[in-house]
């Protein structure tokens, strides 16, 4: 009896082990990018948005700044209604109203963006 229970745990782990390696990964969102701050000002707003629209849409730091020589990720979600979509413009704001603009950024294939 001892044998036999012994032997379904040990199926049973075998079983548990050949699902959790055949579980799906989740993959980053292949549009996600860095945004780094690269001048001397302080970035208070920025937008992304694909170069299509014709609205910015939300700030995406949120109330948060970028000061200089910092970097913020920029995550998108995989079941938006852009996916897919690989040109994007970018939006950056200043705290005294600078502004640094981006069109046509091929996200797809850029892992970081720069503004000096």
């Amino acid at each position: 009896m001892f044998r036999r229970m012994a032997a379904l745990a040990i199926v049973a782990v075998a079983l548990l082990t050949v699902a959790t390696l055949d579980s799906p990964v989740t993959h980053a969102d292949q549009r996600n990018f860095t945004l780094t701050n690269g001048s001397q000002i302080v970035i208070v707003d920025a937008y992304v948005t694909a170069s299509s629209q014709t609205d910015w849409g939300d700030d995406i730091l949120g109330v948060d700044v970028l000061l200089p020589d910092e970097s913020a990720d920029v995550l998108f979600s995989r079941y938006d209604g852009e996916a897919g979509v690989c040109l994007y413009d970018i939006l950056v704001r200043g705290k005294d109203g600078e502004e640094g603009y981006l069109y046509g950024v091929d996200l797809c294939n850029t892992t970081s963006v720069t503004f000096r």
